[in-house]
């Protein structure tokens, strides 16, 4: 099982972050994105290129939210 933002799917072996972000974004009907969001897997941020290319691991926990910038 994998988590996406709270959400729960099936694991796979070979299953991409970007792979899983394209099933997120056409179930929830939302956009998340990597550029300008911040990933987090398992608690610790990964950056944009990675994250990407990142293969998952079963009880991986993933949260990706928008990059808040002070003013």
């Amino acid at each position: 099982m994998i988590r996406l933002n709270e959400t729960e799917y099936a694991y796979r072996a070979g299953l991409s972050l970007k792979e899983l972000v394209s099933k997120y974004n056409a179930d929830q009907k939302k956009t998340l994105a990597f550029d300008g969001f911040v990933v987090l897997i398992n608690g610790k941020a990964i950056g944009t290129p990675e994250a990407e290319e990142r293969i998952l691991l079963d009880n991986d926990r993933i949260l990706i939210t928008p990059l808040l910038s002070g003013g």
